[in-house]
């Protein structure tokens, strides 16, 4: 058995994706442990109030819990010192870490931050095992274009040389989105065969099976609500980059304009679900429903009984040049049904063929579209459905990108 370790800050359990690689990988004879944080960004709460929690998930698979601190709110100082404590934490638990699982035979290092990529840069070099940098998030290029940061503030300097170091330690650079590769060329030292894209995956045939099974049973009023009306559905998290407040303006405009035939369903949680509930409250929008969070096997079940998925993301330069990867649209595509999604990347949306794609803010764009799909014939409709189906069904399973990973340490073995 070789035994993999991936330093992932934010990692999750099903849906998420190394858990989602990992069960792929024990086919393959190799053994994975997860380093994450148990303070859970989404619910911004601690899972387990232990330093170290160790949960055997199942066959193969390792969660190591590490209680990073200080709790944090949105993009702040309090985060930062939250990152830096995982590699703390990292470092201070190496030789337990070492007696309970073994030297690693190769690292994962995983971007939400680039600590997380130190740590897993340390210890690949202390054991003379391959590095595989994979960015989720460019740091510090992130700060830089979204938040307006200089590129001269302490932090982004900070971040820059950690990325830097990583980039050059790493044997091999892992992207999750399509063009990553544009933002790497800038360094000289990387060379273009050390440059991998795997996306973010799906699970077609575990899905295809609880959908048969039936036994995803929905919460009665949402049930309900899916059955009693023609609904456009979000499924994820209330948080800013979800674009939450501005899918709730398409729905007030839509009641402005007595398009009343569809209803909305929010399905999630997190910091947004007071500003939603107090914006239903203001607009008086007869036309939406919040619904609390519900399980990721459930998610398909709710998609399967929408008739249109949506989803938006706020314009950024960053992302309109290197492409995006979102678990999400993965989830809506193969749900069978047409996604609308706003967004000015290039998107597997748009890509697939399984939705239409409008410009950012524009919730007269948005509510077109949807009235679009409305007026649309079944079938026409469902065959746009089917085309996000088979795009997700070829290009992004786990199972395939799961081969993709064993071929990239194969050839960081060889090197």
């Amino acid at each position: 058995m070789k035994k993999l370790w991936i330093l992932n800050h934010h990692s999750g359990l099903e849906g998420d994706r190394h858990y989602e690689l990992a069960k792929e990988l024990t086919h393959y004879k190799i053994e994975v442990v997860v380093f994450l944080s148990s303070f859970n960004h989404g619910c911004e709460q601690y899972t387990y109030e232990e330093e170290v929690k160790i949960k055997k998930i199942c066959p193969g698979i390792t969660y190591v819990y590490l209680h990073t601190a200080p709790a944090y709110h949105g993009i702040s100082a309090q985060r930062i010192l939250n990152m830096m404590s995982y590699c703390w934490l990292m470092r201070k638990y190496e030789p337990q870490f070492y007696r309970l699982f073994g030297q690693p035979d190769m690292v994962i290092g995983s971007s939400v931050h680039p600590f997380a990529w130190e740590s897993a840069g340390r210890i690949a070099k202390k054991n003379k095992v391959p590095f595989i940098c994979e960015i989720r998030d460019f740091w510090p290029l992130s700060l830089i274009e979204i938040l307006g940061k200089s590129k001269y503030h302490p932090a982004c300097v900070l971040f820059s040389l950690l990325e830097q170091r990583a980039y050059r330690r790493a044997d091999a650079i892992v992207s999750t989105v399509e063009f990553g590769f544009r933002y790497l060329e800038r360094f000289p030292f990387i060379r273009k065969d050390r440059i991998y894209w795997v996306p973010n995956g799906y699970h077609t045939k575990e899905i295809d099976q609880v959908l048969r099974e039936g036994k995803a049973d929905l919460p009665s009023e949402l049930e309900t609500y899916l059955q009693a009306n023609w609904c456009a559905v979000y499924a994820g998290s209330f948080v800013d980059s979800e674009c939450l407040m501005e899918l709730l303006e398409t729905a007030a405009y839509m009641q402005e304009q007595g398009w009343n035939e569809i209803k909305f369903a929010f399905i999630g949680d997190g910091h947004l679900r007071a500003r939603m509930e107090s914006l239903l409250k203001k607009e008086n929008l007869k036309n939406v429903r919040i619904f609390s969070r519900i399980e990721s096997r459930q998610v398909a079940a709710v998609l399967s009984k929408a008739k249109v998925c949506i989803a938006a993301l706020k314009d950024d330069r960053v992302l309109n040049d290197l492409g995006l990867s979102l678990n999400k649209l993965n989830d809506y595509l193969y749900s069978g049904n047409p996604t609308v999604f706003a967004c000015n990347s290039v998107n597997v949306v748009g890509e697939s063929g399984g939705g239409i794609v409008v410009p950012c803010g524009d919730k007269k764009a948005y509510a077109d579209a949807l009235m679009s799909i409305y007026r649309m014939p079944e079938e026409q409709r469902l065959c746009m459905g089917e085309k996000g189906r088979k795009m997700i069904r070829e290009k992004y399973d786990y199972s395939l990108l799961a081969k993709k990973y064993i071929e990239i340490f194969s050839d960081c073995m060889d090197k």
